[in-house]
């Protein structure tokens, strides 16, 4: 009969609230940087910006940890650019349209 669970995975061992934080501070400090060097996607990172706190990353948290940690802030960036692309968007229509009726009254007055 074949075991169910596969033996010996990461995802087993408990992990102490300690280890936890110490793995959050790391990683806090590893977006700060690439956010201080604006690079929004770690795969086109150059390999030697952020390289000291990729490496506190890689030892202080799970594998799994710093990929769902990436792929969120990747994903969470990516929110916030349409989100402002979006409000940029209502802006340039709202002068339009702001332009438009003042021209639209400027000639009205200037018709008479």
């Amino acid at each position: 009969m074949e075991k169910l669970h596969p033996p010996e995975r990461e995802d087993t061992q408990v992990v102490t609230r300690l280890e936890r934080e110490k793995c959050w501070i790391a990683r806090d400090k590893y977006f700060a940087c690439l956010d201080k060097n604006r690079i929004m996607s770690v795969a086109n990172q150059d390999s030697s910006v952020c390289a000291n706190e990729r490496s506190d990353v890689d030892s202080l948290c799970r594998q799994s940890w710093v990929d769902y940690f990436i792929q969120r802030r990747e994903r969470n960036l990516q929110i916030d650019a349409m989100k402002r692309f979006r409000t940029q968007q209502a802006y340039d229509e709202l002068e339009a349209r702001e332009a438009a009726s003042k021209e639209e009254l400027r000639n009205k007055f200037v018709k008479r």
